[in-house]
């Protein structure tokens, strides 16, 4: 007997139900399908199925189109951080193991930190700054299931959902895991072909309190992180569609006796606000809260708890697409981690889906980590201990600036607005701090020679409690608002611009009182500074701080222009701005010069990109500009090396996609892309995906900068934008020949979609988001562009129009 295409479909969406779908990337004549036989027991027709048909088609991804990273091994529950596949909802995540004997998830929520408030801690601690914590593990252990066969796994970032499935005594065993945006709950569905689940269910709080039993099928703890006196609470229900869950008091845990099905759901809050003014905290617990996600999330059915997951999710990821050619068959049949390690092995050899994937992957975790709280720190969501790496906190140098070069360019303005909200929480705590800590004596290496002081600025690291850490870093204030600044040249959304503003009006504050006179020419300096992280202390002028400043003052004279504010102050600090020392080319080295002087001299190689900001992302310096400056920026970057961490590789091909080099960006793609074990010391990538960060010959820490500015530094290699230009396909590699991409988001307020064929443009379409006019550049063609607020217009190859 036949079966239908559509049979087969419907088949393919049943919950849990994709299996063994290769990586793909872009359209569905790139996809591959080792196979895909799909048989469960299902959820409750009485419940699920019944909500979820009232809802109408489903709006999973289809089987033949969906991005899976497969995989044919669990994770190593000790190197969970690494192998271990993310799910999260902007606010509550998790790593899952996905063993088939025992289900790990490691539990984050992004608000739970320590630390104390409003605090200058140069001395970085835990108890000053604070540090990010764990919020703990679930734990589903099912004894009899060890040794399983045709064992499979995978994340499906089309759909946001990890997926499990193995063999065990004939029947086959399926697990599905998505975090739910519209319903604040993690859900786990475990389903069997006519099997059983026997085994426990756990909860285990990552700061040590005690799990409760508030049930026979609900789990919580609850407590108060010390010192910052933050509170914070959990709660799981298991909801079995048949046999028994009973609490077992000895052992605190759920036990399950034959059930064929079964649905956990789990919730956790904090009393954290983000908000200065009401000191951050709430004091009012948030057990209620979550006993509320939970019970609620219950009520609807696991159906429709996924279909709203998936609406919620792909009304995000979908804006955009991305193909940039095809991989070849034997590429598609490697899970992730052999593909990494195949792609490493031979730069030469391009695997054109994989590379999109990546910065689809990219755009996941900014969904998943950055939506409606805080941003995403040095590890996005993610951390499995008490004692991640640098405390997970905010680095102002380049590291959270660079967490958000993707959101906007990605078609996913929203997930940029965490960051502001962040920042404008914070921000008057870190004026008070500038006034009363900036100018002691304990800051030598950076205060103000004048002694006054004025707005405000942070020091290299940033907590949640308005506390900052380890070193002051001046042109911190600086480049936050380039950050914020960024977001508006891409929607030009006034009441967000008003939100900023004081912000921008205030950073600049601090730099008028700081500038000082420079004696042999007269022009304004940063006062004695420390370019980021290398060199002497106390140096004059340096080409990070200068930049940045030309930076601010010119964006905040912007804004007050647009929103018809402070025209005297902004008239101050244009004459300021028109009085600022511009960086010199050295005469010895034919470099742009890192400090004033040729006589201060760092590492050749550093990893840290910091006195070319003005040429990315800053905008002072462009191809237009002086050859001789020009020239001196591709010494410099030049210098600087193609070997780096990820987050600087990232760096350096945003840096080079501006100099329209395919070539060189493209080099450097395979490097971020190298497969890490985690414990051999190798800058690149983990079997997760996650980027890899070295730190000794034995030893590598995830950090997710690289995830977010790799993904962003390949878009700017199709397309660069400023508020009156648009430039197509800058830098487009041979490896991808042809392709195309949907949905790119362009500074000036515009969506992009390009095609190209055999490496030449084919077409072109604007869509307005808010923008009217624009200069399309491409190759030696341009055409200057006047289209209505959300109208759109096509061009061909040679920007003639099609259609308006």
């Amino acid at each position: 007997m036949k079966t239908s295409v559509n049979q087969k479909r419907r088949r393919l969406l049943k919950l849990g139900g994709v299996a063994a779908i290769l990586p793909v990337a872009g359209a569905g004549n790139h996809a591959a399908i080792r196979s895909a036989q799909a048989s469960e027991t299902g959820p409750s027709p009485t419940t699920d199925s019944l909500s979820a048909s009232a809802q109408g088609a489903s709006p999973l991804t289809s089987a033949d189109q969906a991005l899976l990273f497969q995989y044919d091994q669990p994770a190593v529950e000790s190197n969970i951080q690494f192998q271990g596949l993310p799910v999260g909802n902007g606010r509550l995540g998790a790593l899952a193991g996905g063993a088939s004997e025992r289900e790990a998830l490691y539990l984050n929520e992004i608000t739970l930190w320590s630390g104390s408030k409003d605090v200058v801690d140069l001395s970085y601690t835990t108890t000053g700054m604070g540090t990010y914590l764990s919020l703990g593990k679930l734990y589903v252990d099912l004894p009899g299931h060890a040794g399983a066969t045709n064992y499979q796994r995978s994340l499906d970032i089309s759909n946001a959902l990890v997926r499990t499935q193995y063999s065990v005594g004939g029947r086959t065993y399926r697990r599905e895991i998505f975090s739910s945006f519209p319903d604040n709950v993690i859900v786990v569905r475990l389903t069997s072909d006519g099997g059983t689940y026997n085994g426990t269910v756990s909860l285990i709080d990552g700061q040590g309190t005690q799990t409760i039993g508030e049930s026979n099928h609900a789990l919580s703890f609850s407590g108060s992180v010390s010192g910052s006196g933050e509170l914070y609470a959990s709660y799981l229900s298991v909801i079995p569609d048949a046999g028994v869950a009973r609490f077992d008091s000895a052992n605190a845990q759920i036990i399950l006796q034959n059930c064929p099905a079964l649905t956990i759901i789990f919730a956790a809050r904090t009393d954290y606000t983000g908000r200065y003014v009401d000191s951050y905290l709430t004091g009012i617990n948030p057990r209620s809260a979550t006993i509320a996600d939970v019970t609620n999330a219950a009520a609807r059915g696991y159906w429709d708890l996924l279909w709203r997951h998936v609406r919620d999710y792909r009304g995000l990821f979908g804006r955009m697409e991305l193909n940039l050619g095809t991989s070849s068959a034997a590429q598609k049949a490697m899970t992730i981690p052999a593909r990494l390690q195949a792609r490493g092995a031979n730069a030469a050899v391009a695997d054109p889906e994989l590379e999109a994937m990546y910065v689809q992957f990219g755009r996941y975790l900014t969904i998943s980590s950055s939506r409606g709280s805080m941003p995403a720190n040095l590890q996005g969501l993610w951390s499995t201990t008490n004692n991640p790496p640098w405390m997970a906190d905010y680095h102002t140098d380049i590291n959270v600036q660079m967490n958000y070069w993707l959101a906007d360019r990605a078609g996913l303005p929203e997930c940029q607005q965490p960051f502001a909200d962040y920042v404008t929480g914070q921000f008057p705590s870190w004026v008070q701090s500038t006034r009363n800590h900036f100018n002691d004596a304990a800051n030598v290496n950076y205060s103000n020679s004048n002694g006054k002081v004025a707005g405000w600025t942070v020091a290299i690291s940033t907590g949640i409690y308005g506390s900052i850490g380890w070193d002051w870093s001046p042109p911190a204030s600086a480049w936050y608002c380039r950050t914020l600044w960024n977001h508006y040249q891409y929607t030009l959304d006034k009441r967000y611009l008003a939100n900023i503003y004081p912000v921008m009006k205030s950073a600049s504050e601090f730099w008028q009182t700081r500038l000082i006179r420079d004696p042999a020419t007269g022009l304004l300096i940063d006062d004695k500074d420390w370019s980021p992280e290398q060199g002497p202390h106390q140096q004059l002028g340096i080409t990070y701080a200068q930049e940045l400043v030309w930076d601010l003052f010119t964006n905040t004279v912007a804004a007050s222009q647009l929103l018809g504010r402070d025209a005297e102050f902004a008239q101050t600090i244009a004459a300021m701005k028109a009085q600022l020392y511009l960086p010199k080319v050295s005469p010895t080295t034919g470099q742009l010069q890192e400090w004033m002087s040729d006589s201060v001299v760092g590492e050749t190689g550093h990893r840290h990109l910091s006195p070319l900001i003005g040429w990315f992302e800053g905008e002072r310096i462009t191809l237009d500009s002086d050859p001789k400056l020009v020239a001196g920026v591709k010494a410099l970057l030049t210098a600087r090396g193609f070997n780096s961490f990820g987050w600087g590789l990232a760096w350096r091909i945003a840096c080079w996609a501006h100099f329209h080099d395919a070539a060189t960006c493209y080099s450097m793609i395979p490097k971020l892309l190298n497969y890490s074990a985690g414990n051999d010391g190798v800058n690149g990538t983990f079997a997760n995906m996650f980027d890899a960060y070295a730190l000794s010959s034995n030893s590598s820490a995830f950090q997710i900068d690289a995830n977010f500015g790799g993904p962003a530094a390949i878009l700017e290699m199709l397309l660069q934008s400023r508020m009156d230009r648009i430039t197509l396909l800058p830098a487009l590699p041979s490896q991808w020949g042809t392709g195309s991409v949907k949905g790119l988001r362009a500074k000036g307020g515009f969506a992009v979609d390009l095609a190209w064929t055999s490496g030449a443009l084919s077409s072109v379409k604007l869509t307005s988001v808010g923008g009217t006019r624009t200069n399309l550049f491409y190759g030696n063609a341009s055409r200057a562009v006047a289209i209505p607020v959300n109208g759109t217009a096509r061009f061909d190859g040679n920007l003639r129009p099609v259609s308006w």
